[in-house]
């Protein structure tokens, strides 16, 4: 099932699907929450915060070239890195509320 939350200012909240045609709802602005990447250094696959709730970090990264925050979530496969990254941002998951 696919949950959207629409704001009091008009934005809506909500894991990205393909099966929601979004640009039939108008112009799409996407801020991601996450990242899922395959991290070299610790040879596993990350799930990593898209921008640091931290404005000194945030600075910091923009700084040094790095588009991304703390890791959140480590998986051996990208499947299972996927996996958690769904059920940590979905409705009533821990993440929800910083998607809004």
């Amino acid at each position: 099932m696919i949950t959207l939350r629409i704001t009091t200012d008009g934005r809506i909240c909500g894991l990205w699907t393909d099966a929601v045609p979004m640009q039939d709802i108008g112009t799409v602005h996407v801020l991601r929450a996450s990242h899922v990447e395959f991290d070299d250094r610790q040879q596993c696959w990350c799930v990593r915060e898209a921008q640091p709730k931290n404005r000194l970090t945030n600075f910091w990264n923009r700084l040094f070239g790095r588009t991304v925050g703390r890791t959140l979530h480590q998986s051996m496969t990208r499947a299972e890195a996927l996996t958690w990254e769904h059920e940590h941002f979905t409705p009533r998951g821990p993440g929800w509320l910083r998607c809004a």
